[in-house]
């Protein structure tokens, strides 16, 4: 599924760095070997969890079934890769758990792990909504955006 893309705007202004490329994003998002999840809202927990972006879809391992749970319950959420200066967030809304077997395939590949769904759970599943992603540049970012970018997925 390709996301429609769409200006970056920062403190209420299109941002004037170059577009970055969609692409990117992808492979970011698939090579990442771990996503920080943030839902809920008394106050928000952030947790580190393995995954697979499959067109367009997070599929997520997070693991503890209160936490799963409690993640399910929440209309959206929030995602990010660990890095601070080739930084991609998806904000999404969490269709459910899954066990989808190509996704459950492909997490496997990845992280050279069988993923057994009965000690485990299902995976949880994110449609991203909206995807936002910049490069920064300097010391601690900086020197400002290389390249930005905004994408919106309709579904």
């Amino acid at each position: 599924m390709e996301p429609a893309e769409e200006p970056l705007r920062l403190y209420g202004e299109p941002s004037a760095a170059p577009a970055l490329a969609w692409a990117w994003v992808e492979t970011e998002l698939t090579s990442a070997g771990t996503y920080w999840i943030t839902a809920g809202d008394s106050p928000p927990h952030s947790r580190p969890v393995w995954g697979v972006w499959l067109a367009g879809y997070l599929h997520l391992s997070i693991g503890s079934p209160t936490i799963r749970h409690a993640i399910e319950l929440q209309r959206t959420v929030s995602v990010h890769l660990d890095s601070a200066l080739d930084v991609v967030i998806v904000e999404g809304g969490v269709v459910g758990p899954t066990t989808d077997p190509s996704a459950v395939e492909r997490y496997e590949r990845k992280y050279d792990w069988t993923y057994d769904i009965a000690e485990y759970g299902p995976l949880t599943c994110v449609a991203a909504h909206v995807v936002t992603a910049w490069r920064a540049t300097g010391p601690a970012g900086r020197d400002g955006f290389s390249a930005s970018g905004r994408w919106r997925f309709e579904r």
